[in-house]
């Protein structure tokens, strides 16, 4: 007989850091089936990848992708809290709280790197050799920056979408 999948709750780390009444909802199991469960892990994924602090290029670009999603509150973020059985307004509230109580940090690298992928998508974009250059050259510029970045935080909170 198939023994049921126990629910595997997230680090203490991420519980701490994402505050006690948030953690106890998270934790609660009453009514959950297993596609609960699956939903809860897809919203904890990406509140972990906003806990990155390695300051490469890919994980920056996971924090900045997953904090983008979790601040605009868009359809899709919505509809998953709603599957995972937690409030999109709950989970939204606790992690700008983790922000404002420093539990989430952004390195200058971080902002670095999302203005470089913004850059990056423009230039994907653009049919203007001219301009095409221009970004090019701006995108170099920025990535021996951040090369030459500590890996130090900003002490901006980001309650808004990081470009």
């Amino acid at each position: 007989m198939a023994e049921k999948q126990q629910f595997q709750p997230p680090s203490t780390e991420f519980l701490m850091r994402m505050g006690y009444r948030f953690s106890r909802t998270l934790l609660n199991h009453d009514n959950l089936c297993p596609e609960n469960y699956l939903w809860r892990a897809v919203v904890v994924n990406a509140l972990e990848d906003c806990m990155i602090v390695r300051g490469d290029r890919k994980s920056s670009t996971f924090k900045q992708s997953a904090h983008n999603w979790i601040i605009t509150n868009c359809k899709d973020f919505d509809m998953v809290c709603n599957w995972a059985m937690l409030d999109p307004d709950d989970v939204i509230a606790a992690y700008k709280n983790a922000l404002k109580q420093k539990n989430i940090k952004f390195t200058i690298k971080h902002v670095m790197w999302s203005k470089y992928n913004s850059l990056s998508r423009c230039s994907n974009r653009e049919p203007e050799s001219r301009r095409k250059r221009l970004l090019k050259c701006e995108m170099k510029k920025i990535r021996s920056k951040v090369k030459e970045t500590s890996n130090y935080f900003v002490s901006t909170v980001f309650i808004n979408v990081v470009a």
